[in-house]
């Protein structure tokens, strides 16, 4: 796959119906380097379409999830506010926590997909050791990458 130039390569995978989702998963397979997303473990935080609301319709983040899911990968959401419960309403066929630090157990790659305050004010150090790779995409490019590369 062509990490370099999102939408450009001939798998399945890098063709979606959204710019957005094209970059966020060339990001996510640069990330994982030679790891497939088939079998991969990923926690996507943000639900909604942007900070401060509950609207999911038409979300880059549940449209990247989904095409993550179709990929192979297993994929676990978090949102700080409501969205998860009105997600659940129109996608319940993805998987869903309201708690922050358990939606990071075990995953090999975090993806920042939705710019929540909440993220940019979360204690890097709080959640160090959950996920079984340090290993955060951050689609949004909103957090400080110096404290999450200090914790490790």
């Amino acid at each position: 796959m062509d990490t370099t130039t999102p939408g450009t390569s001939t798998t399945p995978l890098a063709r979606t119906a959204s710019p957005c989702t094209d970059v966020a998963l060339s990001l996510i397979t640069r990330a994982l380097g030679d790891r497939p997303i088939k079998g991969a473990r990923l926690t996507v935080w943000g639900a909604a379409f942007k900070p401060g609301t509950n609207d999911v319709r038409e979300s880059p983040a549940l449209a990247l999830v989904r095409v993550l899911q179709q990929a192979g990968a297993t994929v676990t959401i978090h949102d700080p506010q409501q969205a998860v419960a009105t997600a659940m309403v129109r996608t319940p066929e993805f998987d869903y926590t309201d708690d922050l630090p358990a939606s990071l157990d075990g995953a090999d790659a975090v993806v920042l997909a939705t710019e929540w305050p909440e993220y940019q004010h979360t204690a890097p150090q709080a959640l160090a050791g959950r996920p079984a790779k340090p290993l955060l995409v951050d689609c949004s490019t909103t957090l400080d990458p110096e404290p999450w590369r200090t914790a490790g």
